[in-house]
């Protein structure tokens, strides 16, 4: 657990805050794994219909940082159909 706080303000008025948490990163979401052959399955068949349909590449923005570019709409939220 970790523990982030903060006050502001002036002599009369004062705001604290406390955030306390998991330690880590709070935007990183994990995925549970399949859990039996016929999951795997099914999720291997799911991930050969994305990239059959949404062709993912990789090309540098002028900026020179790597983005990923897809031939169909909705390819960049997952969107298979």
């Amino acid at each position: 657990m970790v523990g982030v706080g903060g006050c502001v303000g002036a002599k009369g008025s004062v705001n604290c805050v406390v955030r306390v948490g998991p330690a880590g990163d709070p935007y990183i979401r994990t995925v549970p794994q399949p859990e039996n052959e016929a999951d795997k399955e099914r999720a291997a068949a799911r991930d050969r219909k994305w990239i059959d349909r949404c062709h993912p590449t990789i090309a540098q923005d002028r900026y020179g940082v790597p983005r990923y570019h897809y031939v169909a709409a909705g390819c960049e939220f997952g969107v298979i159909e």
